[in-house]
């Protein structure tokens, strides 16, 4: 691997279409295939079992480190002032996350490294590590997003978007299910470290792929005096159609970072369904349909704008708590797969919807600034989230309340949370979001059914046709 990338930007021109079609392909085999895939392992039941059953952190703990991936989002910044004002986003991107993802070896060596009896040493150095990570990759994020924003044509944006998070999702799936049976047959030290090894290899994989392979087009041109780093905030702060998605943004990652990463701890330590179990239902069955649902709702975004999707998201994300909350360790299979299944579909729209808004509602000029604001109220929200809520379930750890033959515990208490500021959601957030509605989410369904009666009618005069073909 070269110390650096090379550098091609002394004379910048503008992609024509074979290399605007070029960039695009290698996006979707360096995401889609090798970063999505370190993802999966470094992230899900790897890391937890890894965290609870090697490194035995307290809840709280366990809360603090799934914030810290989002918690070093003030950096970005500092990346969108270093962006804006060297104007060189590939080699940002690459000089930072090579170095984060290469971190994950140190994580692999951590438990050879410090002995079990300095277990304090140990949850230290990790959480040091994961904190490093963070801010890395969020100096990388300004400049990363800026640079794809420029090469996605905007026409096809939700549909190429959509298709590529379709590429990711099955990767993931796959990922997933092999983690996930190697660990419940095997929970050794060993597997651990070759878990991350080989994932650190996948993500350096990514990044050389895509910023060795990719050139860099011409940045907006900058009008007015020299940036300062102040401008990274105020600009953005200044658009007010801005400020309403920022918010929604914002409270957006607090919803769901305060039930998200005790969703896992929820199935292996109240229900214990294993590794292979919870990897289904957290993860795998809702990313299966959210992988075949994800360019349908492309074309739907496309037609009907994203705020009607983002509505129709929020709503059927209620199935997950309300199910989870009624299932036990005796009675779990349907209740946790309905709201895969359905959530998994659905998610899909909320998911087409802000990677969608996310470009639209950010200018060209200066995107990088936008962009750094937009993901700092994204990580804020999620890091302060995970440790209020690992506080929470930390907290109210003794308590148990037996109501019409069931079991409630601190993680059902966090579900209830999840349900009611989703419901604040959908009745105070979601009508001040800056984005157009152009039909309601009724409409989007009977299109969904119409399509479908359609599909089915057309396959059967095929077969009608095939079958008599006078």
């Amino acid at each position: 691997m070269s110390p650096n990338p090379p550098d091609n930007l002394s004379k910048p021109r503008p992609f024509t279409p074979a290399e605007v079609r070029r960039a695009l392909r290698t996006s979707l085999v360096a995401w889609g295939l090798f970063g999505s895939a370190w993802m999966a392992m470094v992230t899900g039941v790897a890391y937890v079992t890894f965290v609870r059953d090697k490194l035995h952190v307290s809840t709280f703990y366990y809360g603090l480190l799934m914030s810290l991936p989002f918690a070093g989002s003030l950096a970005q910044l500092l990346g969108s002032y270093w962006t804006e004002t060297r104007r060189q986003r590939r080699r940002q991107c690459w000089s930072t996350l090579v170095v984060s993802r290469s971190i994950w070896f140190l994580v692999a060596a951590l438990p050879w490294v410090i002995p079990e009896q300095r277990h304090d040493a140990r949850v230290g150095l990790l959480l040091g590590l994961m904190l490093l990570s963070s801010l890395l990759s969020h100096i990388s994020n300004p400049a990363g997003f800026s640079w794809f924003a420029d090469i996605v044509p905007e026409h096809i944006r939700a549909r190429y978007l959509s298709r590529r998070a379709a590429v990711s999702t099955l990767t993931v799936i796959v990922a997933s299910a092999v983690v996930s049976q190697i660990i419940d047959h095997n929970q050794s030290l060993v597997v651990f470290t070759l878990i991350f090894c080989i994932a650190g290899v996948l993500g350096l994989a990514d990044i050389n792929l895509y910023c060795l392979r990719v050139r860099e087009p011409p940045m907006h041109p900058h009008a007015g005096p020299p940036w300062r780093l102040r401008n990274v905030f105020l600009l953005p702060m200044g658009d007010r159609s801005f400020r309403g998605y920022l918010w929604y943004t914002a409270w957006e990652a607090f919803r769901r970072g305060v039930v998200g990463p005790f969703w896992w701890l929820m199935a292996l330590e109240y229900l214990k369904i294993g590794a292979f179990w919870s990897n289904m239902y957290v993860m795998l069955v809702p990313m299966v349909f959210t992988a075949v649902a994800l360019p349908f709702w492309g074309g739907v975004c496309d037609r009907f704008g994203a705020k009607t999707l983002v509505r129709l998201g929020l709503a059927t994300s209620l199935v997950y708590p309300v199910l989870w909350s009624l299932a036990t360790p005796r009675a779990f299979h349907v209740l946790l797969f309905v709201p895969a299944v359905i959530g998994g579909f659905f998610s899909a729209a909320l998911q087409t919807a802000e990677m969608s808004m996310m470009f639209s509602l950010t200018p060209r000029e200066n995107r990088s600034a936008y962009l750094a604001c937009l993901m700092l109220a994204a990580n804020l929200g999620f890091a302060v989230a995970m440790i209020l809520g690992g506080a929470l379930a930390q907290a109210l750890k003794p308590v148990e309340l037996h109501l019409a033959g069931l079991t409630f515990v601190n993680f059902h208490f966090l579900m209830l949370i999840s349900i009611l500021f989703t419901l604040l959601s959908l009745t105070l957030i979601l009508p001040r979001l800056p984005a157009q509605e152009h039909v309601g989410p009724g409409e989007v369904l009977r299109d969904l059914a119409r399509a479908s009666l359609n599909r089915v009618k057309g396959e059967r005069e095929r077969e009608e046709t095939a079958a008599d073909p006078e």
